[in-house]
């Protein structure tokens, strides 16, 4: 089945940028959490930069399936 793209070409380049750029805020944050956890002996901390992390990562993957044309 073929049908148009979810997003136009023209919008590849600037949202993969945004989004790149918006992933790694995301993996530094959750660094920043988990460091934070391991200084304070605080599991919330983890567990939070965990999730975050664990965002990122779908975030990451839904971007790359979106930007090559592959269905969601």
């Amino acid at each position: 089945m073929s049908g148009l793209p979810l997003i136009d070409h023209a919008w590849v380049l600037p949202l993969g940028l945004c989004s790149t750029v918006l992933v790694i805020g995301l993996v530094a944050w959750a660094l920043s959490l988990m460091q934070a956890a391991l200084e304070q002996r605080e599991f919330s901390l983890m567990l939070a930069g965990c999730l975050v992390c664990s965002a990122a990562i779908g975030l990451t993957l839904v971007m790359v399936m979106t930007l090559n044309g592959m269905p969601v």
